[in-house]
């Protein structure tokens, strides 16, 4: 059966968390305005993938990384060859003849699958197809997708939580006016040098095609499309897991319940994009054995742009946790409900492993899942240190209520889930906001020389700012000292600004800095900021602009103005620059008091 679908209703990150989710296996492929890349699934796992530049192939991927030699992959390649219909894919043969190591062949496959994710997530045109009758990797081979996974099989929602960072740190460059790299440069450790593929040739689909193989090596000819018989509907993915999750209700309570999960998805629209961008750094990691509640909460935690890890196993379960924490994305780990002492999820169970993770890693919260009549276990959880237990529906409790229980209950849970990861989120921006105020007070304290602190201040600011000036002030005026992205490009760094002068004789932002040493970061209309400075160097597309004053020895003895040029105006941490510039003034005294001393110490 083959489902095809549009990429402007449903994204591709959506597409490969159902696959996941569903465990289904198949081959889909993606098609667009640049080209066609296929990734191949088993049970949920991905096992290959065809990256839509020929340049980008498993094989040279391999040598690239060096897990291979081009020998190497030559004879496997003729291994191939000579194998007809009844080959291998590469990675197989690979293995089978003892030229590469399983860890090399995994990281090979996932820089590839990589490298494809990169490339399609962004598609919002075009058309995806899910081919799941395609169980072998190719018509040319009669080795079948399962083998692949018990070769190497890749979590799809690593890979692809890998991938979204990959894009997140490419956007925040670009916000920020920082020079994107291209998939090219981005990994060029691992794409051939080679050009592509002769002027009108066109690749099979062989196993090289989905990236279990390499095209340069073989005979190619135009693609045959596989014959699509519907159109691939989420809805009926959820209809079909609550109809064997919630069997044993009626028809109508089954449909309760994909109508609930149904309108999850509709509400979501182009509305919460951002939201759900955001959202590609946040993970919930499950642990439990209820397919129902672990399909609900993969669906509705999916609609709120956060990635959901699902397993009943104890060494899965720390291992999902520690790879998130590795690549930084921040995990919020939920246990389900305890059972019998003779089922996996008894209570000495999770107690037992709660406080090994929380030993483990102490930043990472977690929720618990209870049963409303064991108020004990409740208690005991909150004891143990838990953030919050949630009272779980139970069939055998109430079954009459327990479809609009449960909805509640997943309502609830989705709620308290989005409102943690914001607080987390804003937690984190405080604790970076810290660790760069230390880094730059430590790098203030190793300077000697008072004007290198008042550069090291300027540098600061225009880390921020588009344009930077640091004014020494004197009696009656500003006298410009240093400035960065004003006289020149912002990467030649501080350059003179001895030519910019502003009266300190009339009332202004200026004038109020100086005498009261007030701190200023925001919109301002000032008179004396547009005709004395902003006819020198340009009047910025906001006037959103930031005064700091330094003080030394009790009194004002440098201005430092920023603001964004030609920019759009961004959020800024202010008090961190505030607190730098306090910094820098004590650090001024210390040394001008050194010096006194040396001196001293001379005569």
């Amino acid at each position: 059966m083959a489902f095809t679908g549009d990429l402007e209703l449903l994204n591709i990150v959506d597409i490969i968390q159902l696959l996941n989710t569903t465990r289904k296996s198949g081959t889909l492929s993606v098609r667009g305005l640049k080209g066609e890349s296929r990734i191949i699934f088993s049970n949920g796992y991905i096992v290959g993938a065809s990256h839509l530049n020929n340049r980008v192939r498993i094989g040279t991927v391999l040598v690239k990384m060096n897990a291979i030699s081009p020998e190497y992959l030559q004879q496997a390649l003729e291994v191939q060859k000579q194998a007809g219909k009844d080959r291998k894919p590469l990675i197989a043969t690979l293995l089978e003849l003892g030229k590469l190591k399983r860890d090399e062949a995994a990281m090979g496959l996932k820089k590839l699958i990589e490298m494809t994710l990169v490339e399609v997530i962004g598609w919002t045109e075009g058309t995806f197809t899910l081919d799941t009758e395609a169980i072998a990797v190719s018509p040319e081979s009669s080795y079948p997708i399962s083998r692949m996974e018990q070769e190497i099989g890749l979590d799809a929602q690593v890979v692809l939580m890998d991938a979204l960072r990959i894009l997140d740190e490419r956007e925040r460059d670009r916000q920020s006016g920082k020079a994107v790299p291209s998939d090219e440069e981005v990994f060029a450790d691992v794409i051939s040098s080679e050009g592509p593929g002769a002027a009108g040739e066109e690749s099979s689909i062989t196993a090289d095609d989905l990236g279990l193989g390499d095209l340069d090596h073989l005979e190619r000819k135009m693609p045959q499309y596989i014959q699509v018989d519907e159109v691939f509907d989420p809805i009926e993915v959820h209809r079909q897991k609550i109809r064997q999750t919630l069997a044993a209700f009626p028809a109508e309570g089954q449909e309760a319940f994909v109508t609930f999960l149904e309108k999850s998805s509709r509400n979501r629209g182009a509305s919460d994009k951002s939201q759900r961008q955001a959202g590609r750094t946040r993970a919930l990691v499950l642990f439990s054995e209820d397919e129902l509640i672990k399909h609900s909460v993969m669906t509705l935690c999916k609609d709120e742009g956060i990635l959901v890890f699902a397993t009943d196993g104890e060494e899965e379960l720390d291992r999902i946790v520690d790879q998130c924490l590795r690549i930084k994305v921040f995990p919020v780990l939920a246990f389900d409900t305890p059972g019998t002492t003779e089922r996996l999820l008894s209570k000495e169970k999770i107690v037992s492993l709660r406080q090994q993770l929380k030993e483990r890693y102490p930043q990472v919260p977690i929720i618990q899942m209870a049963s409303p009549p064991d108020r004990l276990f409740t208690l005991q959880s909150y004891r143990d240190g838990i953030r919050a237990v949630f009272p779980k529906p139970s069939q055998d409790v109430s079954k009459d209520t327990f479809i609009a229980d449960t909805i509640t209950f997943l309502e609830t849970f989705r709620s308290y889930v989005r409102r943690l990861f914001l607080e987390q989120k804003d937690l984190t921006a405080e604790d970076s906001k810290l660790v760069t105020l230390k880094d730059r007070i430590v790098a203030l304290r190793s300077l000697d020389d008072p004007s290198a602190v008042s550069v090291a201040l300027l540098e600061s600011v225009s880390e921020v700012y588009e344009r930077a000036v640091i004014f020494i002030v004197r009696q009656q005026e500003l006298v410009g000292d240093k400035a960065i992205g004003v006289y020149a490009e912002r990467e030649e760094g501080a350059t003179s600004a001895t030519g910019l002068r502003i009266p300190l004789t009339a009332p202004s932002l200026f004038r109020n800095a100086v005498e009261k040493g007030q701190f200023f970061c925001g919109e301002s209309d000032d008179d004396v900021l547009k005709k004395s400075l902003f006819e020198e160097i340009g009047t910025p597309l906001r006037a959103s602009i930031i005064l700091i004053p330094m003080r030394s020895h009790g009194k004002i003895v440098t201005l430092t103005y920023g603001d964004f040029g030609d920019k759009e105006a961004a959020p800024v941490q202010g008090e961190v620059l505030e607190i730098l510039a306090q910094s820098a003034g004590q650090m001024v005294e210390n040394i001008l008091y050194r010096k006194l001393l040396s001196k001293a110490s001379q005569k």
